[in-house]
Formats: C-alpha cells, structure tokens, sequence
C-alpha cells in the first residue's frame, strides 16, 4: 500500500517536477553561458579577483527558483486531493493518518530535495574546475539558505491548501510568507552561515503544519 501511494503521488506530478529540473537546467546554463563568455573575454583570474573583492554569488540569480518549485510542486500534489474532498478518499485508505500524510510529505521533499542536490551539486561541480574550492564553499553556503526556502515553500503550501476554510488559510498565508522571509537572504557569502541550523530546526517543525489542517479537515470546519 505504501507504493501504491507513492506511486500516486509520482502520477500526479511527474511533469512538474520534469518542468523543474528542465527551468534549473536552463537558468545554471544561461549563466554557465555567462562565465565562459566572460572567462574569454578577461581570462579566469581576472573573475575570480572580481567575484571575491565584490562579493558576487553567481547563484544568486537563481534564489527565487527553489521557493517557487516548492510552490507549484505543492499545488500540483495537493490540490487535486481537495478538488471534491478527496482526500477523505484518501484518509480512508489501510494506513494510518499519520503514515499517510508523512508518504505524501515525505515524497514531495524528496523529490524537490534530490532535484535541488542534482542541479547545485552539479553546475557548483562544474564551477570547481576553474574555481578555488574556498570560492564555491562560500557561494554554497549563501545559496543553501534559497534551497531550504524551497522545501519551506513546499511544507507551507501544502499546510495552506489541507485546511478546510477559506479564512484560515488566509491567515495560514499570512504566516507563510512572514516565515519565509526569514529564508530569502541577502548579504555578502557565508554571512547566513549561522543561521542554517535555526533554518534546519524550522524545517522539522514546519512538517507538524499540515497536520493541524488535517485535524481541521476530519472535524468537518467548513
């Protein structure tokens, strides 16, 4: 039973997460574009004296993308459960609630956890041919905070869209936008570094979000 519901859960977002992989293919490759135009132009050492004295992050080009794949990815798999309550359908299946919403949750996270590892780890591969390893810590460190944002985004959306009633997801909204500014950063490279555990930690909790509306959803608020 627990892969019959995976696999519904891979039917119905098999093509966004095709979509997500192919926007983050095309966005690294539009800058890995970028930098071998430039390395032509100035050479490789004049970058690296350019991206360290102004503190450049080349990914920061692409800090929204994973907040918005963690949007759409939650749409794409949970709006078709509240289209006509079905997801009282799946509730009723042989598995515990709990099971349940932690396969559903747990699919989507890691389903945007392996697209987020596949594309950063390797265009951040590919930069390390031409850049010192110091250089690609530093720009990892500053864009793990957008990658957690994504699977943040995603645990929200599907928080918002579980809940019954319109007004509270509203206010659910509301929440989710606050706590999600606290993951689009800005600054210069490693200089959210002491936030990553406090955002890790946030994470864990957030996974307890949907399960309120969940509870709200089997008592029948309308």
């Amino acid at each position: 039973m627990n892969k019959a519901l995976l696999f519904k859960e891979w039917i119905k977002t098999r093509w966004i997460l095709l979509l997500i992989f192919a926007v983050f293919a095309l966005g690294m490759a539009y800058i890995a574009l970028r930098i071998s135009s430039a390395s032509r132009n100035v050479g490789i050492p004049h970058l690296w004296e350019v991206f360290i004295q102004k503190n450049v992050v080349l990914l920061d080009q692409l800090k929204m993308f994973p907040l918005l794949a963690g949007i759409i990815l939650g749409i794409a798999q949970f709006i078709p459960e509240m289209v006509k309550k079905r997801f009282k359908l799946t509730l009723h299946l042989p598995l515990g609630e709990n099971r349940i919403i932690f396969l559903m949750l747990a699919y989507g996270f890691t389903a945007l956890l392996l697209a987020f590892a596949v594309c950063y780890g390797c265009f951040l591969w590919g930069l390390s041919l031409n850049f010192p390893r110091e250089v690609i810590g530093a720009w990892f460190s500053t864009t793990l905070p957008h990658m957690l944002a994504g699977l943040a985004a995603y645990l929200l959306t599907a928080w918002i869209i579980l809940e019954p009633t319109w007004l509270q997801r509203i206010c659910n909204a509301i929440i989710a936008l606050l706590l999600l500014s606290l993951f689009i950063t800005e600054g210069v490279p490693r200089a959210f570094t002491p936030m990553l555990p406090y955002l890790c930690g946030a994470i864990i909790i957030l996974f307890l979000f949907p399960k309120i509306s969940i509870r709200r959803f089997k008592q029948g608020m309308q």
